[in-house]
């Protein structure tokens, strides 16, 4: 059966990028992307929950060999991001697959790249708990995880108006999807627990939103 959540973001898919451009403008295109450059060249990636599409379509034009993996619990994102590589050249690279992102199982050791853009911001700290590491175990050795997320600002105003966008954000999502946050979870705190070597990191809109490269190590 499908949930409160599925049925939210099914509602939101078509107003997705104009939300998005009212609340940030193109701070979160830019944070996206801001990285990709940097990946080297994957044969295979798995993309979890990329929304309406546009950082399928930029990977996709920067890894033109990669085999892309495209999971999302929104069958609406999904056509969204059909309909938006409908006329690409690498089209044919892309498999689309509508599963909640929690029973993902099938895929160990399977990518060379991982990517989770503003997408762990949406679990709470036992759901990060329990999942994060599964979705690293979809990486080969040595692959590579692409993370762009929010988090909160350490100092002064930014940290005040961080504070402001991320209560917005959960406040907003949380009417429309009944995701439980209230507030950001610990990332960086996760993350540090995970077998991860930091390759490159940026940081975009007044330390906001955080991008970073990392390479899988051994455990």
């Amino acid at each position: 059966m499908r949930n409160h959540t599925d049925h939210g973001y099914d509602q939101l898919a078509c107003r997705y990028h104009l939300i998005e451009t009212l609340m940030f403008g193109s701070r979160l295109k830019e944070a996206r992307t801001a990285l990709l450059s940097s990946i080297p060249a994957c044969r295979s990636a798995l993309i979890l929950g990329d929304g309406d599409g546009r950082l399928l379509e930029a990977l996709l034009t920067t890894q033109p060999e990669c085999q892309i993996t495209s999971i999302d619990q929104s069958q609406k994102m999904l056509e969204i991001q059909q309909q938006r590589l409908s006329n690409h050249p690498r089209r044919n690279n892309v498999r689309w697959i509508q599963q909640d992102a929690r029973r993902l199982e099938q895929f160990d050791h399977q990518f060379d790249l991982l990517v989770s853009a503003f997408f762990l911001d949406c679990f709470t700290r036992q759901e990060i708990e329990m999942n994060l590491q599964k979705w690293l175990n979809s990486l080969r050795p040595d692959g590579y995880f692409y993370f762009v997320d929010f988090q909160e600002p350490k100092t002064g105003w930014k940290r005040l108006r961080g504070k402001l966008y991320l209560a917005a954000m959960h406040s907003f999502f949380r009417c429309y999807t009944n995701l439980p946050n209230r507030k950001l979870v610990d990332l960086n705190g996760a993350l540090d627990q995970c077998p991860l070597e930091l390759v490159t990191s940026e940081n975009v809109s007044h330390d906001l939103i955080s991008a970073r490269l990392y390479r899988m190590t051994s455990a």
